[in-house]
């Protein structure tokens, strides 16, 4: 059938001016982001820090988005099963990821039945760095570094237990860089969480086990419940300067630095303009003054905004840094 110059033109013309609404529907559906309840995947035990973090910002998070974020605890395989869960579901902005290095970029390195490397998120808020501490049970024996690393001349006798978080955690990378650089013989303790394994210190059924700093661990410390041995980091910690360094106890721990981070993340295929929109509420929540004061109650040194792009690159660097440390040292014990 022919079709006259005028109604192929008329069709035409009709065609293009559909054209910028149908352009504008996935914007104005991101726009309209969040349309229900957000969720917020923690992928440890309520009372783990991240949990900690995440239920602090979570009221401020439900004021700017306008939606309920609830909580919701997935623990298990190294953190694995809580990030797997997240990476599972549409990548729409709906399912966020409260995440660390063990769970996003170590657990995937151990566990074969792990579906997502750490490429498949993207960072788009970092709450803070810490490092750790190496805490002892109040009754143990050694009461410096020093005296740790002396039982190495003490063979024969029952090794030094050390907690971890699962194998492959950055914990467990620690504990077995501590047992490789000091020679001391340890046994590896697997927990489900932070919390879980300073029970255990408490109740004196675990010697030492690496921490991150923390507000409720230094009260611990001062109440002479745990003993402080040394923290992984080069130089005393801002905010708890009493705290020396491992490296100051011992030279074998010379470089033993270590830090871990808690952020927000959703997976790479969600929307820019959502991520951008998470990146923005998430650091006016870290601009909350309650917020401020209760990260320095906790130890944590709360890091100042980042864009999306200057989180890509911290997340890539660490993702580097801390395969190579996996890769270089043993885990198997």
């Amino acid at each position: 059938m022919n079709i006259s110059p005028q109604i192929a033109r008329r069709r035409l013309l009709q065609a293009m001016a559909t054209l910028p609404l149908a352009a504008t529907l996935p914007v104005r559906a991101q726009q309209n982001w969040p349309t229900r309840i957000v969720t917020l995947v923690v992928p440890w035990p309520a009372g783990n820090p991240t949990d900690a973090i995440a239920r602090t910002l979570q009221p401020l998070l439900t004021k700017s988005l306008g939606q309920t974020v609830v909580i919701e605890n997935i623990a298990g395989a190294g953190g694995t099963l809580g990030a797997g869960r997240v990476f599972s579901q549409p990548a729409d902005g709906h399912t966020i990821l409260m995440g660390t290095p063990t769970e996003l970029i170590l657990s995937p390195l151990t566990i074969p039945s792990v579906r997502y490397a750490p490429s498949d998120f993207r960072m788009v808020g970092l709450f803070g760095r810490v490092p750790y501490i190496l805490v002892a049970r109040a009754n143990l024996p050694q009461v410096s570094l020093a005296d740790v690393v002396a039982l190495k001349n003490k063979p024969g006798g029952n090794p030094l237990t050390v907690g971890n978080i699962g194998p492959g955690s950055l914990i467990h990378l620690i504990g077995a860089q501590f047992e490789k650089v000091s020679g001391v013989p340890v046994l590896h303790v697997p927990f489900k969480g932070v919390p879980p394994m300073v029970q255990d210190l408490l109740g004196g059924q675990l010697d030492v086990a690496f921490i991150p700093v923390n507000g409720s661990t230094m009260g611990l410390i001062e109440q002479g419940k745990l003993r402080s041995l040394g923290i992984t980091a080069a130089a005393p910690y801002p905010l708890y300067p009493s705290l020396k360094p491992m490296a100051a106890a011992s030279q074998v721990f010379a470089g033993f630095n270590y830090d871990v981070w808690g952020g927000m993340h959703v997976p790479r295929a969600t929307p820019e303009a959502v991520q951008l929109r998470l990146n923005q509420v998430f650091y006016e929540a870290c601009r909350d003054p309650q917020v401020r004061e209760w990260a320095r109650s906790t130890g944590t040194d709360l890091m100042g905004p980042m864009s999306l792009a200057e989180l890509d690159t911290l997340y890539q660097h660490d993702i580097a840094r801390y395969q190579a440390i996996a890769k270089a040292t043993p885990t198997g014990s």
